[in-house]
């Protein structure tokens, strides 16, 4: 089987191999075994790269490889992991507020609602940014198909076993799990990490 990769360099687009493409329209997009994915913003033909990034002098540096320690948020019997650099704002941990609280008040109760409960939110989150930890096991992958989902006017939710090879891996995170977010607007500062901005420049496609 053959491995799926995501192949890019500080001014390159995303190089996605053998890696199944899934539009916003939770459609299939039909690409050769090595696609060009645009990750600049600027593409005319996105999710695809059409060469703006030559254009506008993309430039994939990141500005913020800051990444802090994991947190444990311990209840009786699940334990909440989160991850605050992978976290993107999506906002599904908020559906179930007596634990997660609310995107501008949040809080980590974990004996706040049912463990499946619990559990349902965490694999909601695209990002990787939250896991869980059950009788000291960590849970951390989710996904049996790997594919690249497009989410619209936001981020490529990638899931399933990818590698992600990098010209600046020397500080590249990643999360240890089976699903990350990476960013397609041009403006994260945690490239190719999404962290969000998409939201706050109103980028669409």
């Amino acid at each position: 089987m053959k491995k799926s990769q995501i192949i890019f360099s500080q001014y390159s687009p995303l190089m996605a191999v053998d890696t199944e493409l899934v539009g916003s329209d939770q459609q299939t997009i039909d690409t050769p075994r090595v696609c060009s994915l645009c990750r600049c913003g600027e593409s005319d033909n996105k999710p695809l790269c059409d060469g703006s990034h030559a254009q506008v002098g993309f430039d994939g540096k990141r500005e913020d490889s800051d990444k802090k320690e994991l947190e444990y948020y311990r209840g009786k019997e699940i334990t909440i992991v989160f991850d605050r650099y992978l976290c993107m704002g999506a906002g599904y941990c908020g559906e179930l507020e007596a634990v997660f609280g609310t995107h501008d008040a949040p809080k980590y109760e974990p004996d706040a609602a049912p463990v499946e409960d619990i559990i349902e939110t965490i694999k909601k989150c695209p990002s990787g940014a939250l896991s869980y930890i059950i009788d000291g096991r960590h849970f951390l992958n989710y996904y049996d198909k790997t594919r690249i989902v497009v989410e619209k006017d936001g981020p490529l939710n990638c899931q399933g076993e990818i590698t992600v090879i990098d010209d600046q891996d020397s500080d590249l995170v990643l999360p240890q799990a089976d699903h990350f977010t990476l960013c397609r607007c041009g403006g994260s500062k945690k490239k190719p990490i999404c962290d969000g901005c998409h939201a706050e420049k109103g980028f669409k496609g």
